[in-house]
């Protein structure tokens, strides 16, 4: 019997890179949007990971990491919400002072840009979720300095 390793997918360059679906979309920026977007996630069996918001005036521009993906976009649908999904990075920060700034450090060296940057929620370690302009050598580099990443495990949180 074979030994299941790290999932991740395999890059046209044949690289192995380990991310996880981001779920990006428009909504109205007006009290309770998020509760009831949040609410109807619930409501479909969907756990919320992680979560940012970005205000900008009457809309905003929500980024979800949900426990199910598809079921996310399938149940945004059904509330009348286009959501798009982005390969980002889960990247357990070091538990030592300095610990996000050897990540950051990490990105910094490689000039990797960050575009979005926010926690998970309700997780016993610190994870970060990072957009970066070049994912798969963020991911590359990141693992060589022996940060931990999560691949689709991190749904099952």
């Amino acid at each position: 019997m074979r030994a299941k390793g790290p999932r991740g997918k395999v890059t046209q360059e044949g690289r192995f890179v380990m991310t996880i679906k981001e779920l990006v979309m428009k909504v109205q920026n007006r009290t309770g949007e998020l509760a009831a977007i949040i609410g109807h996630l619930h409501e479909n069996d969907v756990k919320v990971h992680a979560l940012w918001v970005g205000a900008e005036k009457k809309k905003a521009t929500l980024r979800l990491i949900t426990s199910d993906p598809d079921g996310a976009v399938s149940a945004l649908t059904g509330l009348g919400l286009k959501a798009e999904t982005v390969d980002v990075i889960a990247a357990q920060v070091p538990s030592h002072p300095g610990g996000l700034n050897t990540i950051l450090r990490i990105l910094a060296l490689e000039k990797i840009d960050i575009h979005h940057v926010y926690p998970c929620i309700q997780m016993e370690d610190t994870v970060l979720i990072l957009e970066v302009d070049k994912t798969g050598q963020a991911a590359r580099v990141l693992k060589e300095n022996w940060i931990n990443l999560y691949d689709e495990r991190l749904y099952r949180m």
